[in-house]
Parts: C-alpha cells; sequence; structure tokens
C-alpha cells in the first residue's frame, strides 16, 4: 500500500509541476512574442550561455538541424547584435560563437519575463508560508541539478 501512496504523490507532484509550467508559458507568451525572435534563436542563446560559446557543428546537433540552417539562425543573432562569432587563435577555420553583452542582457530578459507575475502571487502568501516555498523549490533545484549533472556524465 506504502507503493500506491508514493505513486500517488508522485503523481500529484507531477501534475502541480505541470499546471505551474503551463500557467507560466501561457501568461509569458505575450512578453515572448515581443523580445521578437525565433525558437531556435532562443534556443541558440541559451546554449551559449550554458556553454560559454560554441561550434557551428554544436550548435547544428543542439537545435537538430543542418549546418546550413544553423548558419541562418547565427546570422540573424549576430545581425542583431546578440551574438559574435571569433576566430581560433590557432586556427582561423574554426570559429567559436558567443555572447555579445546585449544577448545576454536580452537572455536575462529572457529568463525573467514572469517576475512581474510571481511577486504578486508571493504578496498574498505570509512569511511562512513563502519560507516553506522556498525550501521546497531549493530541494527541487537541488534534484534538478543532480539529475543533469547524472545525465551529462553518460
Amino acid at each position: 500500500m506504502e507503493n500506491k501512496s508514493r505513486q500517488d504523490l508522485i503523481r500529484r507532484f507531477s501534475e502541480l509541476v505541470e499546471h505551474l509550467n503551463r500557467a507560466y508559458h501561457v501568461e509569458a507568451l505575450e512578453e515572448w512574442r515581443k523580445i521578437d525572435m525565433t525558437i531556435p534563436q532562443i534556443k541558440t542563446l541559451a546554449l551559449l550561455e550554458n556553454t560559454n560559446g560554441s561550434r557551428m557543428g554544436v550548435i547544428a546537433q543542439h537545435l537538430g538541424t543542418t549546418l546550413s540552417a544553423s548558419t541562418s539562425v547565427i546570422d540573424r543573432l549576430v545581425d542583431k547584435g546578440l551574438v559574435e562569432r571569433i576566430a581560433q587563435p590557432g586556427d582561423r577555420r574554426v570559429v567559436v560563437c558567443k555572447l555579445t553583452r546585449s544577448g545576454k542582457r536580452t537572455l536575462r530578459g529572457f529568463w525573467q519575463v514572469g517576475s512581474s507575475k510571481v511577486e504578486p502571487i508571493a504578496e498574498g502568501l505570509n512569511d511562512a508560508q513563502i519560507e516553506t516555498i522556498i525550501e521546497a523549490f531549493e530541494l527541487i533545484r537541488s534534484e534538478v541539478e543532480k539529475f543533469y549533472d547524472a545525465s551529462d556524465q553518460t
């Protein structure tokens, strides 16, 4: 019976995460549209942030596209001043794409889109409730980091 209870808890947890994710993204769609970028462009910016720069082959693999399609995405990001191409000193044929300051600011704004929606929700909670939620989110963040660290090892 205990296994059934744990399964129910995991199902409820999953449903709550899905509900929060959906609610956040529905609210954020209008804000994201104002950024005026495609999903591949945003994914590329996120990749470059996480890797501190990548070669075109890595970008193509990340996007699941051809090298020429990825080059087109990078071209548009370069034109917007969000990405720069840097030739490697030892081999000028090797080019690494990196975020510019503007690219970093734009991506930070993309991730922060929902903060104006979160703060009013927090205002409706008392301090003890906020502390409980923070503790729970910190536990979740820790488990997410462990999960992704383990998957990077494989």
